[in-house]
This record gives C-alpha cells, sequence and structure tokens, in this order.
C-alpha cells in the first residue's frame, strides 16, 4: 500500500511541475513568405541604435524573390546594440486585428502602436503587448547576417 502511495504522489508531482511554465505564445496572423535583404549602406538609419524603418508591400520596391511578410516590415536596431547592429524584424501588421490593411507604426521609444486598437507593442521584448494582461505579440521574424557586416536576411521561422 505504501509503494501505490508513493507512485501516485510521484506522478501527480510529476505532472503538476510538467504542466507548469511558460506557454509557448502563438502567431495569430496568416504565415506568408518572408524573404527580404537589408543593406545597412542604403538603410542606414538602422545603424544606430534605436533606429528602425518601415517596409510596406506596395510602397517599397521590391526585388525578384523577395517578400515582406502578411502586413509588411519593420525592422528596428536594439537599444542595447554597441558596436555591431542588433536587428529585429516584425510583421506591421497587429496581431489584435489580424488584417493586412490594419498596421502598427513604430515610435522612437522602441515601441509600436496599432492604428485602429490603440494597442502599444514593446519592440525591445519581443513584440509583446504593453499594459495589458495579454498573450498578443507581433509576428517575429529572423535577421540573419552575412559575410558582408552591411548585409542582413530577414526571414520565417519554419
Amino acid at each position: 500500500m505504501e509503494k501505490i502511495k508513493y507512485i501516485v504522489i510521484t506522478v501527480f508531482l510529476l505532472f503538476i511541475f510538467s504542466s507548469c511554465g511558460k506557454e509557448e505564445e502563438k502567431n495569430v496572423i496568416p504565415a506568408e513568405r518572408v524573404n527580404f535583404r537589408i543593406n545597412l549602406k542604403i538603410d542606414n538609419e538602422l545603424r544606430a541604435p534605436g533606429g528602425y524603418k518601415e517596409y510596406v508591400r506596395g510602397k517599397h520596391p521590391l526585388l525578384e524573390g523577395e517578400a515582406l511578410g502578411f502586413g509588411g516590415l519593420l525592422v528596428i536596431n536594439s537599444f542595447y546594440a554597441t558596436n555591431t547592429p542588433d536587428l529585429l524584424a516584425y510583421d506591421l501588421s497587429c496581431p489584435s486585428e489580424a488584417l493586412r490593411t490594419v498596421l502598427v507604426s513604430a515610435t522612437s521609444d522602441g515601441k509600436a502602436k496599432c492604428s485602429k486598437c490603440g494597442r502599444i507593442y514593446n519592440l525591445m521584448e519581443n513584440g509583446r503587448v504593453v499594459s495589458e494582461s495579454s498573450d498578443l505579440h507581433l509576428q517575429r521574424y529572423i535577421v540573419a547576417p552575412t559575410s558582408n557586416p552591411d548585409i542582413f536576411y530577414i526571414t520565417r521561422q519554419n
């Protein structure tokens, strides 16, 4: 009887500890192809910490094979960057609205605000919504450096 009690308590504790923890954030905007090249010689506003640039579909000329995701790209150089750029890339679509036409706009303090719902997202904290309890976050993309320190590629995680 003691063994059964021990086994039940052990299984119960394992269940409790395995179910506790941070849940994985889910992306709510539709998945679309992202393939974009950043050249810091052209986009020099991205060199300074906190510098940002928005790439909007239809307003930004694309090279053959390039794609900007669902609503466009918001690229920011982290405020914590030192000598080299630490670029972060997000989709411009507000996850609360999940529409291609409702976009966030970056602000100079490292945040982005939705033009429709007014939610504010912190770009330095993985694009998480600010000032409310929510699991909403901007869709984040991968920024990969190349052998050329001025060239970065932005892609979607598979």
